[in-house]
């Protein structure tokens, strides 16, 4: 093997160990590539001994080697340097922490990919996840003007929670205007376009540009008139021994869209017991503090105990997709994920989140090595959602 034969193996090497990341996209494999290509090329090593004559041919060739492969590091380090965000002019933002525009103020917050949200009007988010195609935000409260930057060569799938709402985004511009109190909600799209699904809708809604959207069933923010009547009573053995102050302050913090605070209130008044006495849409709101803020065990608790005293209704529908998408996303026990998202289709065949169910149980069920049962939900999923959120992914199952 002459000196050229090796350097074109180590090069070929290096690009095959970095295309098998499975966390890069395309475009950043074809980036890759494109840097350790030019390691590969004789013409480099022949240029380079041109334009060093005084220096030994081997010297000339570890020079040529080193200095590509510090120039590939480099550009590698640009491309895959994990993406960040700023609030305001300069402050850098920490995932999880609350930022809110109060007093009037309007409030930017500045990704470093491109993508930007502009809060007013007492706008409140978190950043809950991130990474260079996707972000997962909780808007609590307010107004939130988003611009989404989208690469044609990347999957780009933004998630906002807000309330029990989920708007889906892959590229657009838009606003979130909701009101925790009255869990009102209303999303308007300049460009592109956006899923909405969740709340009281029947099925998912596509908002394009120049439209909006405002359901008109906003879930109670608080406990029902007859609340005593829709639960059934706790056994005599476990009679709730929760204050009437504390259930109130918890209530309160839920009802006001301050999960972290009301899901520490709950936990000072006995979880359990809370549990107990919650609403549906209580519930569901400790669940989601749960999810986003932790322990993960209290989501758990309270979507079980949601399933337990309303079976049968939608929210215990919800409950099970939820934690399907626990079982996904926080354990990576995808079969059991799939298990979830099939008992959800099954309890909701015109539930609102029928279309993400299929989507995660296509995800799902490739994930868990099943690639028949992956095909048939990506086939199914083109069938009834041409053009949905998770398109590009069935296609590509289906590609293989």
């Amino acid at each position: 093997m002459d000196r050229k034969e090796g350097l074109e193996n180590i090069a070929r090497r290096v690009r095959e160990v970095l295309a098998d990341d499975p966390a890069a996209s395309d475009e950043l494999r074809r980036s890759r590539a494109a840097v350790l290509e030019k390691v590969g090329r004789r013409k480099m090593t022949s240029r380079f001994l041109r334009w060093s004559p005084g220096v030994p041919r081997r010297r000339s060739m570890l020079l040529a080697i080193s200095g590509s492969f510090a120039a590939g590091a480099a550009a590698l380090w640009i491309w895959t340097r994990p993406p960040t965000f700023e609030i305001g002019e300069a402050r850098p933002g920490e995932l999880g922490d609350v930022v809110e525009a109060t007093d009037g103020r309007v409030v930017p917050v500045s990704f470093s990919e491109g993508s930007t949200l502009v809060l007013r009007d007492g706008g409140r988010v978190r950043v809950l996840s991130l990474n260079a195609a996707a972000a997962r935000v909780l808007v609590e409260d307010g107004v939130v003007d988003a611009t989404i930057v989208h690469r044609q060569a990347r999957k780009t799938r933004w998630e906002f929670e807000v309330g029990l709402y989920r708007v889906t985004v892959t590229g657009t511009k838009f606003r979130i205007a909701f009101r925790a109190g009255d869990g009102s909600l209303r999303v308007s799209t300049e460009a592109g376009r956006v899923v909405v699904a969740g709340g009281c809708l029947e099925a998912p809604a596509t908002v394009g540009a120049g439209e909006s959207l405002e359901p008109s069933c906003a879930p109670p923010a608080g406990p029902a008139a007859n609340d005593s009547a829709v639960a059934p009573a706790a056994p005599p053995d476990a009679t709730p021994t929760v204050k009437a102050n504390q259930i109130e302050r918890w209530r309160q913090l839920l009802a006001g869209g301050h999960l972290l605070d009301g899901l520490r209130a709950a936990e000072r008044a006995s979880f359990d017991q809370v549990c107990r006495v919650a609403t549906e849409k209580e519930l569901l709101a400790l669940a989601d503090a749960g999810r986003f803020f932790g322990p993960s065990k209290r989501a758990v608790a309270a979507l079980t105990a949601l399933r337990q005293r309303f079976p049968g209704s939608r929210d215990a529908g919800t409950a099970a997709f939820t934690l399907g998408r626990m079982a996904f996303e926080n354990d990576h026990d995808y079969r059991k994920a799939a298990g979830w998202f099939e008992t959800y289709m099954r309890e909701e065949p015109r539930g609102p989140l029928m279309g993400d169910a299929f989507g995660r149980l296509m995800e799902a069920r490739l994930h868990s090595g099943d690639g028949t049962g992956a095909r048939a939900s990506a086939q199914q999923y083109l069938r009834r959602f041409p053009g949905g959120p998770y398109s590009s992914e069935a296609i590509g199952i289906l590609s293989k």
